[in-house]
């Protein structure tokens, strides 16, 4: 995945819709759309849950030696995604290491947890991957835990494998007493933001993303408005986004000045 950069008059750079986890700027002529990298922290109760992954595939317990396999799995489940937009091949390779061997694997974020799951191919055919998906759980203080990698092979994604690994890695937890399961992801990551909000996760109260929906609902409505094709019931609903962003906003600002920043900004609070 790259940023996108592209020459356009300014009327009608103000007339682009904008997604989600993306920054839109304008100069020299040229639109530059480039990463926001906002990082939305959401959170689960954990309840048993039956875990069924699809055919041809099966479930076990990460092992010591999954490492190369995970490896590999990190860059096919990663590399066209923004969380490494405009990354080189290498660079992406250099964060599965740091993700899993000095990260991980090395309890340097904190210790794996026995809930962590792999999806394989018990015969797969020469040349392909075994192992195809990854949830990869970290303990989070005596009664959490935390989604530490989320990874499933750009070939097997939208098939079930990501429900079936977080699955039984709740079914693990559950058994151990844990109460809570936490994950993050990047907002501009359409795919995974969709798969948090399925499989049940609820988002943590942010300020900065908070302030991002705001100023991208005022953008939508200011946007309808130049375009002059907004009809009544569409005009209530963006409306209606705005004033949810903002009431938003000032609840969450209000909480900050009487709790303080950690209370409103997840990413302060440490796993």
């Amino acid at each position: 995945m790259r940023s996108r950069h592209f020459p356009i008059m300014f009327e009608e750079f103000e007339l682009l819709p904008r997604e989600p986890g993306w920054k839109y700027e304008y100069w020299d002529g040229h639109a530059h759309v480039t990463p926001r990298h906002q990082v939305a922290t959401v959170r689960l109760r954990v309840e048993r849950r039956v875990a069924r992954p699809p055919g041809q595939l099966e479930l076990r317990d990460v092992q010591a030696t999954d490492n190369a396999e995970l490896h590999r799995l990190f860059v096919a489940a990663f590399e066209h995604t923004i969380d490494y937009c405009d990354a080189t091949p290498e660079e992406v390779e250099g964060a599965a290491r740091e993700s899993i061997d000095d990260g991980f694997l090395s309890g340097r974020r904190g210790a794996p947890h026995r809930a962590s799951r792999v999806v394989f191919r018990s015969a797969p055919a020469t040349g392909e991957p075994a192992i195809v998906g990854a949830a990869l759980v970290l303990a989070h203080g005596d009664h959490g835990a935390a989604l530490d990698l989320l990874m499933v092979h750009r070939d097997w994604q939208r098939r079930g494998v990501a429900t079936a690994l977080v699955s039984a890695a709740l079914d693990q937890l559950a058994r151990d007493g844990v109460n809570v399961l936490e994950s993050r992801y990047d907002l501009g990551n359409a795919a995974s933001r969709a798969w948090h909000g399925r499989f049940g996760f609820v988002e943590e109260p942010d300020l900065l993303l908070a302030r991002s929906r705001l100023a991208d609902a005022l953008h939508e409505r200011r946007r309808r408005e130049r375009a002059g094709d907004l009809i009544d019931p569409e005009r209530a609903t963006l409306e209606a986004e705005v004033g949810r962003w903002r009431a938003e906003v000032d609840a969450l600002e209000a909480r900050a000045e009487a709790e303080g920043m950690e209370a409103v900004l997840p990413l302060l609070r440490r796993r």
